[in-house]
């Protein structure tokens, strides 16, 4: 596969994981600002998420770019690298959604027993406030 072929991967590869981890970006943001009250703190968890996409799946553009195809036609392989980085990037989609997914879960957890301590600690006080029965 020559150098063009190569260089084509890479703009189309490059341009794929901007293209997907930018529906990330968006769709996180507003999925994790049900159960972030600060959406300072929902877009920054948004970006860690997004940033470690990103480099996970340029990392594999970019040795994918280097896997040799053989001496077949280089528009094959072309096309054979993209498919593959297609699935790669369909699966780093679904592992990033289920990490954010997991992130709100485990937020939204958190979130209710700091109300059901509260709420207990609140019922205490007044109990004791009101003395014995």
């Amino acid at each position: 596969m020559g150098t063009g072929h190569v260089l084509a991967f890479l703009v189309i590869g490059v341009a794929l994981v901007f293209l997907d981890g930018w529906l990330l970006r968006r769709g996180g943001s507003t999925y994790l600002a049900a159960a972030y009250p600060d959406g300072a703190v929902a877009d920054s968890v948004n970006q860690l998420v997004t940033v470690l996409f990103h480099l996970t799946a340029l990392g594999v553009v970019a040795l994918l770019s280097t896997v040799p195809t053989g001496p077949g036609d280089p528009l094959i392989a072309l096309i054979t690298r993209t498919g593959v980085l297609l699935l790669v990037l369909a699966a780093a989609h679904g592992i990033t959604v289920w990490l954010l997914a997991r992130l709100r879960t485990k937020q939204r957890e958190k979130t209710l027993q700091e109300e059901l301590t509260a709420r207990t600690s609140e019922q205490l006080d007044a109990d004791a406030r009101s003395g014995p029965a």
